[in-house]
């Protein structure tokens, strides 16, 4: 079965992995970046990006639009959001945080939905509640409670406790 796939967070260490991952599948048709700002791509011609202002009113409108111009073609269209911080998070305010987390996500999903998208995966964190004390994982809740509230007929949510390979991971996890 062919599908097709819109991504938000597809040029972070996740998201890209899960880009690449998803153009070497076969059966996936398409996958359509919503990036901020242009990025180069491989040479794979399933894989195109497009550039919204994340910050704009107009967001979920214009993902509305884009969702619906994929679903459109009759392919199965899933939704993902690999949006993540990670340990820069400590140089961001709660405010800032929520913005992105719960603000340009939850534009994101609600967009998808809007546009006929009924299934959506997240990237999340490990241990994430609304009502924890620690702040990343306080948001990371606010930011599952966001989702979990727009209504899709599928949801899957993705916790990592660490994410290694990367800068900010420790020496001694590596």
């Amino acid at each position: 079965m062919v599908f097709r796939v819109l991504i938000i967070g597809g040029t972070g260490q996740v998201g890209a992995a899960v880009v690449r991952a998803l153009a070497a599948e076969p059966s996936c048709a398409e996958v359509v970046m919503v990036n901020r700002r242009a990025i180069s791509l491989s040479a794979d011609p399933r894989v195109r990006q497009v550039i919204l202002d994340t910050a704009a009113a107009q967001f979920p409108a214009e993902v509305t639009k884009l969702a619906q111009s994929m679903v459109a073609l009759g392919d199965p269209v899933y939704a993902a959001s690999c949006v993540g911080v990670g340990k820069g998070s400590l140089k961001w305010s709660e405010e800032e945080l929520k913005a992105l987390e719960i603000g340009v996500v939850g534009g994101f999903a609600r967009g998808c939905q809007a546009g006929g998208i009924t299934r959506f995966s997240l990237l999340s964190a490990v241990g994430s509640s609304s009502k924890s004390r620690i702040r990343y994982v306080r948001v990371m809740g606010l930011k599952e409670e966001t989702v979990q509230g727009i209504g899709f007929q599928r949801l899957a949510i993705f916790r990592p406790g660490i994410i290694a390979g990367n800068a900010h991971t420790p020496r001694y996890v590596a």
